[in-house]
């Protein structure tokens, strides 16, 4: 007959492997966990905005409705192509010819321009203007005053142009 063993701790290498085992399980309910709290916060998320979606609008008070509207049409003009304009005016710059004023005048998808300049000579101003009449982007573009300045020995000039700001429209090839 065998011999009965009572010691049932074995020296075999098992320690590591279990160790192993309870390392991977730690890393799985760390995992499980995570994903969880992510799903419950995107679904807290969710159920605020649904909330707000169904909720009534609230009344305007009378006075806040002009400081809405105002607020819009400012918030409009940050998101105007200004790079695109500025683009187009250095494009069109010339020798002879330096802008001192851009004063844009904004309604809806158009905006009145109103530009403001220095030129050494007439004819660079007067070039300067078909110039920006011939960028695509300014329409309508118009010489309002003109004057010589005496002691500057320069032209100054004011003119107005129609600056168009919605989407490009691409011609098919």
């Amino acid at each position: 007959m065998r011999a009965v063993q009572l010691d049932f701790v074995g020296r075999d290498g098992s320690r590591v492997l279990g160790l192993a085992v309870l390392l991977a399980g730690l890393a799985c309910a760390l995992g499980a966990s995570y994903m969880y709290s992510r799903a419950d916060a995107e679904r807290s998320m969710l159920e605020g905005q649904l909330w707000r979606l169904r909720a009534p609008p609230a009344p305007v008070p009378k006075g806040q409705a002009e400081a809405l509207a105002a607020a819009d049409r400012l918030a409009l003009q940050f998101r105007r192509p200004w790079e695109q304009l500025f683009l187009t005016l250095e494009g069109t710059s010339m020798p002879g010819v330096r802008l001192t004023q851009i004063l844009p005048q904004t309604a809806g998808a158009r905006s009145q321009l109103q530009l403001a300049g220095e030129a050494d000579r007439p004819e660079d101003m007067y070039e300067y203007l078909r110039r920006l009449s011939g960028s695509g982007e300014l329409r309508d573009v118009h010489l309002m005053q003109q004057r010589w300045d005496e002691q500057a020995h320069i032209h100054q000039f004011q003119l107005a142009a129609t600056w168009e700001q919605g989407p490009k429209q691409k011609a098919a090839p």
